[in-house]
């Protein structure tokens, strides 16, 4: 600087100036870390008392308090969270930074104050979100179940209007179709159970009459047809069938048919488990045995 600025041709007019001798510390980091500290409590706060007041019921006891907090890390996740752990991390190499150096930063002690404010809502907020995990996750089980059982309903609401309209079950799917569908509910009910299986029965009662050691006696067998969606619902009204009960099966999560999670809906009730389960060739034979 001696020879002038090359730039603006600038030069000297005199020596430097000597370093004063008294400098005053510097409270800038302290009061940064302060103020972070402090924005992020008033931030969490805010949070948790704005969820304090949309819950139904206003109450201000503990367990109030803490669904509160809970609902408010919740909602901060992706917010608060990753900037507090940064906070911290950054308000740590600072109060590391101020205690080596304490000549020139004032302020260590408010630093640690709000360096331990900044920690505490970063461990506070972690602790709420991972204590709602299993909650949360039970509730989306819960509403993928409703959502499944919505479809179970759906497909016995169709098969009942066709009950009331034509006083039996559809032999098939297809015959749904028959009814008046204004809103497309039954076409879309029709189109979820296109990709499941659909079994309807029937109890046959034959009379017959006969004489048995000089008296007369009456005997009644009923007999149950299953898998009857081969049948047409104008073939069972002329031989006077009438499908009393049904089995619905969908495939569940894995979209795949036959699995351990499929949905069944038996004559209105659902079932956890699908009861739709081949039975072994040896048990099979001797029940149609005994229903013939």
């Amino acid at each position: 600087m001696r020879d002038g600025c090359a730039a603006c041709g600038a030069c000297p007019v005199g020596p430097p100036l000597a370093r004063p001798e008294r400098e005053l510390p510097s409270y800038g980091r302290a009061f940064l870390i302060v103020a972070t500290g402090v924005l992020l409590v008033f931030t969490f706060a805010v949070a948790t008392v704005a969820a304090l007041f949309e819950r139904e019921s206003l109450a201000f006891d503990a367990r109030a308090l803490l669904r509160a907090a809970e609902a408010a890390a919740w909602r901060l996740k992706w917010l608060a969270l990753p900037f507090s752990m940064l906070a911290a991390w950054v308000c740590a190499r600072a109060c590391a930074g101020m205690r080596r150096e304490p000549a020139r930063f004032v302020g260590l002690r408010a630093a640690r104050a709000g360096f331990a404010l900044t920690l505490l809502v970063a461990v506070s907020l972690s602790t709420l979100i991972a204590v709602t995990i299993p909650e949360r996750l039970r509730q989306r089980e819960l509403s993928r179940r409703a959502a499944e059982n919505a479809l179970l309903y759906a497909g016995d609401q169709a098969l009942h209007k066709y009950r009331l309209r034509f006083g039996t079950y559809p032999a098939s799917l297809s015959d749904l179709r028959k009814l008046d569908d204004p809103d497309c509910s039954i076409a879309l009910a029709v189109a979820a159970m296109d990709a499941g299986k659909y079994a309807p029965e029937t109890d046959l009662a034959s009379l017959s009459t006969g004489r048995s050691k000089g008296r007369g006696a009456r005997r009644t067998s009923a007999v149950r047809v299953r898998n009857a969606s081969a049948l047409s619902t104008d073939d069972l009204s002329g031989a006077g069938l009438s499908l009393t009960n049904y089995e619905l099966v969908l495939p569940g999560r894995d979209r795949i048919l036959g699995t351990p999670d499929d949905l069944t809906i038996r004559d209105g009730v659902i079932f956890e488990t699908p009861r739709h389960v081949s039975p072994p060739s040896n048990l099979a034979s001797n029940r149609n045995s005994k229903e013939r």
